[in-house]
C-alpha cells in the first residue's frame, strides 16, 4: 500500500489530492532538518535510484562501512544515502514513510556497528521500534511483530533470531500501546511533530509517554 500511495501522491495534476489529510511535502522537509540537526548527519540522493527495495523492514540498511545500495536507504557512518528527494513522493515513498525512514535511520546512527547476523538483528529491532512507536501515533494501532520480524530475513539472519525479533517486537508493542516511547529518535521525532502536526496524531486526547 505504501508504495501504490506514494505513486498516487506523485501524479502530476491529482497527486496533491492524494496528499490531503497526510503530512505535508514541506513539512516532510523540516522534519529531516531538525532531525538531522538534531544527530548531526548529512543526507545525500542516490543517483539513478530505484525506489522501493527489498532490503530492510523500513527500506533501510544499517550498513556500517559498506558501499551504499541504490534502493533502499543506507545510513553509513553519519551519512544517509537516500533512494527519494525528501519531501517529494514517488513509488515506495509516500510522504509518511519518509518521516518514518528518518527515525528509523536517525535510530540506527545512535548504534554501534554491528558484525554478523545476531547483531544485525538485535540493531535492527531496536530501530524497528521507533516504526511501532510511530505507526502507534499516527495510527492507534502497532502493525503485525511477526511480520515486522519475518522482514528480518532479508539481513540474513537465522531463523531463530527472526523469531527472538518476533517475540520482543511483541513486547514492545505492548509497552507502546500503553504510551511507552524508548527509542531517542522517536522522542525526538514526537517532539517535532507534536509541536508541528498535533493533528496527524490518531487521538488527540493521546499524549506519548517518554521513558
Amino acid at each position: 500500500m505504501g508504495s501504490f500511495r506514494g505513486m498516487l501522491q506523485a501524479l502530476p495534476l491529482v497527486g496533491t489530492w492524494f496528499q490531503e489529510g497526510d503530512i505535508q511535502p514541506e513539512e516532510v522537509r523540516a522534519f529531516w532538518r531538525h532531525m538531522q540537526r538534531c544527530f548531526q548527519t548529512d543526507a545525500v540522493q542516490l543517483a539513478g535510484s530505484l525506489g522501493d527495495g527489498p532490503f530492510g523492514p523500513s527500506g533501510l540498511c544499517h550498513a556500517g562501512g559498506a558501499r551504499p545500495c541504490p534502493r533502499h536507504v543506507a545510513a553509513v557512518g553519519p551519512c544517509l544515502h537516500l533512494p527519494f528527494e525528501v519531501g517529494v513522493p514517488r513509488a515506495g515513498w509516500d510522504l509518511w514513510r519518509q518521516v518514518v525512514a528518518c527515525v528509523h535511520a536517525h535510530q540506527h546512527i545512535l548504534q554501534d556497528e554491528a558484525a554478523g547476523p545476531a547483531a544485525w538483528a538485535r540493531n535492527e529491532v531496536e530501530a524497528l521500534r521507533s516504526n511501532v512507536e510511530l505507526h502507534f501515533w499516527r495510527r492507534g494501532t502497532t502493525p503485525s511483530p511477526w511480520r515486522l520480524a519475518s522482514r528480518l530475513r532479508t539481513l540474513g539472519c537465522r531463523s531463530e533470531d527472526i523469531t527472538r525479533a518476533g517475540h520482543e517486537l511483541a513486547l514492545a508493542s505492548a509497552s507502546v500501546r500503553q504510551g511507552a516511547v524508548e527509542n531517542e529518535a522517536s522522542h525526538v521525532a514526537l517532539q517535532w511533530l507534536e509541536a508541528h502536526v498535533p493533528h496527524l496524531r490518531w487521538n488527540k486526547a493521546y499524549h506519548p509517554n517518554a521513558r
